[in-house]
């Protein structure tokens, strides 16, 4: 969908314009884009979410100051949507939320944006105009019988829909291997790459078409799988302790002998120690595991390991799975429909 941006350095509205910055549950606007709300726009302390004198607010952050989920930020970003569209009258400008004090990556705020479908009356930033993603290929650079090649940019006429017209792509780096598999490495490729111009999502998973897109480096089964654990930790709610169990959970140790393990649906573990050991388990769950005899386990539809060290080994089980060791005597195995192993060492 065409979107027109938010203008930079709001320092005044107009009568009928809406300020929309990110908020926590606390209601504690004094950082950022909040406190200028409270300060021009008529933001209340202490209200967390919605309308509020001339300013709208979409929390980032829960109570305890941690990322908020992603089922929560398409339900606030849901609400934003329908209150636009119960208001067309107002033009609501969306601010960077989420990617300041909230420590969201921006490609992923504004590929989440982009899922909320926000109507017409609704800004964009500048910054989420652009996103990055993953793209299949077949051996000679070819989809869907379109010919690509790398370091070139296209762009596409007409309506953009997912899954009908545009140039697509995946956000998340494993949803590739359900167009192009990892098994058939030698004869598929896989790209970075970053679209922009009109565009449009499936939800069904994080594929995303395009009017405009620029082919970038080619990549290896490891960078991949890098990208995969990348990903699932930029999403992960941090507790102190060693073992995360949940459909976010996120565990990390850092010692010689540390040892994480993540349970849940997008669950990711991370170990760094010369025999760290990490395990990650659920749907998209990633593990990685840092130093000379670091393991490094990920079971799961779209599982992915990462194991770095002299004698490290990566083990990832699911359809889509992939695994990736680097070390002098580094073994990786992939297990599934679309699993794929790379070992370097």
């Amino acid at each position: 969908m065409k979107k027109k941006f938010t203008p930079e350095n709001i320092q005044e509205l107009k009568e009928n314009q809406i300020f929309v910055f990110g908020s926590n549950m606390n209601g504690n606007h004094a950082g950022g884009a909040a406190r200028l709300a409270v300060e021009k726009f008529g933001a209340i302390m202490g209200q967390a979410e919605g309308l509020q004198g001339q300013s709208y607010a979409i929390p980032t952050l829960d109570k305890d100051m941690e990322k908020v989920t992603e089922e929560e930020l398409i339900t606030y970003l849901g609400n934003l949507r329908n209150f636009a569209n119960e208001h067309p009258e107002k033009e609501f400008l969306l601010t960077a939320i989420g990617t300041g004090i909230a420590g969201f990556d921006t490609n992923y705020m504004a590929y989440m944006a982009l899922r909320a479908n926000l109507p017409d009356n609704v800004t964009i930033p500048k910054e989420f105009s652009k996103i990055k993603g993953f793209k299949g290929f077949n051996s000679d650079m070819t989809c869907r019988g379109f010919k690509y090649e790398e370091g070139k940019d296209y762009e596409e006429q007409g309506d953009i829909s997912a899954c009908s017209n545009g140039f697509h792509y995946c956000l998340h780096p494993l949803d590739v291997f359900g167009y192009y598999p990892p098994a058939n490495i030698g004869m598929n490729k896989f790209h970075e790459v970053e679209g922009s111009g009109d565009m449009d999502v499936d939800t069904d998973d994080t594929k995303i078409a395009c009017s405009k897109i620029h082919i970038g480096a080619e990549l290896s089964i490891k960078s991949i799988v890098d990208a995969a654990i990348k990903f699932t930790f930029s999403k992960c709610k941090w507790v102190k302790e060693k073992i995360a169990t949940g459909d976010y959970g996120a565990a990390s140790a850092t010692g010689n002998r540390g040892a994480a393990s993540a349970t849940g649906d997008y669950g990711a573990a991370s170990a760094t120690g010369n025999r760290g050991a990490a395990s990650a388990t659920g749907y998209q769950g990633a593990a990685s595991a840092t130093g000379d005899y670091g393991a490094a386990s990920a079971t799961g539809n779209r599982g992915a390991a990462s194991a770095t060290g002299d004698y490290g080994a990566a083990s990832a089980t699911g359809n889509q799975g992939a695994a990736s060791a680097t070390g002098y005597q580094g073994a990786a195995s992939a297990t599934g429909d679309y699993g794929a192993a790379s070992a370097t060492g």
